[in-house]
């Protein structure tokens, strides 16, 4: 009978079942120790991309500058931020934001009225963003524009 396998198992003493306990215990730290690195990364791509897009921001091209008549104002749908182009001269083009700095909603024009109107609360602007009436705490905010090449771009 001193042929017969102890509780341990014949083939796994003691001493193996504390390795294979460190084991998994060392492979399941690895584990969240990669998943761990894996969200730090991420969460740092995230609060990066913010500062990138504040100070740089993504450039539109809006198109040829021949292709807007003086004093005419388009519309641009970018995403969640839409714009305002207005050709003023020969050479210059003014952006406007066409998101109402009162409850955010999307601006319409009265070209009757050369003004920028919002049809949630009857808010008006002027061509420069200026507040002329109506609930909005502040004038519209204004986009960088370039031109290269007779193309016109803004920076939102």
């Amino acid at each position: 009978m001193a042929d017969l396998p102890t509780a341990g198992g014949a083939q796994g003493g003691p001493g193996e079942s504390t390795s294979r306990r460190q084991f998994l215990t060392w492979l399941s730290r690895a584990f969240l120790g990669l998943w761990a690195l894996g969200g730090i990364g991420v969460v740092t791509t995230y609060m990066g991309s913010s500062e990138n897009n504040e100070g740089g921001g993504r450039v539109v091209r809006v198109g040829p500058l021949d292709a807007l008549r003086i004093g005419e104002i388009r519309l641009i749908r970018h995403g969640v931020t839409p714009f305002f182009v207005i050709r003023t001269n020969e050479t210059s083009v003014l952006a406007l934001s066409a998101v109402c700095t009162h409850v955010r909603c999307i601006l319409n024009v009265d070209r009757e009225h050369r003004a920028i109107v919002c049809p949630c609360h009857e808010g008006r602007f002027d061509l420069r963003g200026n507040v002329l009436s109506g609930p909005p705490p502040r004038a519209l905010p204004s986009y960088e524009v370039s031109m290269r090449a007779g193309e016109v771009f803004v920076r939102v």
